[in-house]
């Protein structure tokens, strides 16, 4: 009996570095069809010299339908995945599941996200759509900690509507581009949560003086205190004022957010994540804070368990955190920012940031109206306000802040602060 050759099987042999693939489970059939394939391709090989394991829904055996020698295939790649410690790439595209199978496909369906889901937190998981994913199957591909999406995919449960770029971590105009961004995510995370991300040696001078002054936006502090062209953006479409992604940062690999403006529910739940996979696999988080409080627009309710979710992420836990006040930090935004009462390792503040518990306008209204006269404007008295409560030196004074910075040392002194906690990454006190 031969493999047929299948767009499927193409397609994983061009995502692996040359002639570095093997297949798993080549010659699995269903019981009385001996002469189809099923609807998908499993094996393993090197991604720029590093093992990788892969599976490609094959859209010309059986449409992709998912059956129980399908998640059977599937299932046994993990199985081995996990044993040595390797990242899963799932390639979808499927019709959905064989229907006249009954409960034993759904069954099928169940294994795959039983699988999956057991996978989470102990290997990396890239889903890459460039095909059909519907129903259950968009389920399952959510489950991987990332997904990257080509425009022509359809990606939806019941709603052909949905806009994957509000949805996914990465877009691509085609499939090369996916696997080019799959290759890139890659080159940030480590094997398994057993191991370290490799460092890339950039080049770029980790004491590199900085030109920042004032106050200064966290996405600027963010592209100042990144190696040179090494931020991969993740989830752009869903709460602009949240930038999160990976790093390198003096050659090492780390999480990075960065807030902007107002915190929403999204923004909430887009660092809860990023933090949740930062600890799984014990990668140094760094967080850059310009946050002037809470976006209470829409539901309150949605908003305080986001923040709630956030809180819990961030009290848990245990991977090496540092923060850096650049602009602003007013309320919540400092709370729930990275503070050191949630558990950051370092917290950081430039020079002409402003820390307190209201903005200045709104504590002045409450506290200190009555020093408003016709000689003494609204103005001065927020000024008056600012400089003695809303200082970086009087968050400091009470240990909140651990440090002042020059704004040109920034990078140094992140770096310096990774460089200092590498060693809690990953260790069990």
């Amino acid at each position: 009996m031969k493999k047929t050759v299948s767009t499927a099987r193409e397609r994983l042999a061009s995502f692996f570095d040359a002639a570095t693939m093997v297949e798993l489970g080549a010659y699995i059939r269903r019981p009385g069809n001996e002469n189809e394939t099923e609807g998908v391709v499993c094996g393993y090989g090197a991604v720029n010299g590093r093992l990788v394991f892969a599976f490609a829904q094959d859209e010309s055996a059986m449409k992709g339908a998912v059956d129980g020698r399908h998640a059977e295939k599937i299932a046994m790649l993990y199985e081995k995945a996990l044993s040595v410690g390797a990242p899963v790439v799932g390639m979808f595209d499927s019709a959905g599941a064989v229907v006249f199978d009954g409960a034993a496909a759904l069954s099928g369906y169940g294994v795959l996200l039983d699988t999956v889901a057991g996978a989470a937190g102990v290997i990396p998981q890239i889903a890459l759509v460039h095909g059909k994913c519907v129903g259950t199957m968009a389920a399952i591909a959510s489950l991987f900690d990332f997904s990257v999406v080509t425009e022509g995919a359809t990606l939806y449960v019941a709603n052909q509507d949905c806009d994957h770029a509000k949805s996914s971590a990465l877009v691509a105009a085609d499939e090369a581009e996916a696997m080019a961004k799959v290759k890139a995510l890659l080159t940030y995370l480590p094997d398994d949560n057993c191991s370290s991300a490799e460092a890339v040696a950039t080049g770029d001078d980790p004491n590199r003086a900085v030109a920042l002054g004032g106050k200064v936006s966290a996405e600027a502090a963010l592209a100042a205190v990144a190696d040179a062209g090494s931020f991969l953006e993740l989830f752009a479409g869903v709460a602009p004022e949240v930038k999160v992604g990976f790093a390198t940062l003096g050659d090492v690999p780390c999480a990075i957010a960065a807030v902007d403006g107002k915190l929403s529910a999204k923004g909430a739940g887009k660092l809860t994540r990023m933090i949740r996979f930062a600890d799984a696999y014990s990668m140094s988080l760094v967080t850059l804070v310009n946050c002037e409080g809470i976006d209470a627009t829409g539901c309150d309710v949605r908003l305080a368990r986001a923040l709630a979710k956030l809180a819990r992420a961030q009290s848990e836990s245990e991977s090496a955190r540092v923060t850096v006040i650049t602009g602003a930090a007013i309320g919540a935004g400092f709370i729930f920012g990275g503070s050191k009462a949630l558990g950051a390792d370092v917290v950081l503040a430039l020079p002409e940031t402003e820390i307190a518990a209201l903005p200045a306008s709104t504590a002045v209204a409450f506290l200190e109206n009555d020093r408003i006269t016709a000689t003494t404007d609204r103005a001065t008295v927020e000024k008056e306000w600012k400089e003695k409560n809303a200082t970086a030196l009087a968050a400091a004074s009470v240990g909140a802040v651990d440090d002042i910075i020059d704004p040109t040392e920034l990078r140094a002194r992140v770096i310096a602060a990774l460089y200092m906690l590498e060693g809690k990454n990953g260790r069990i006190l």
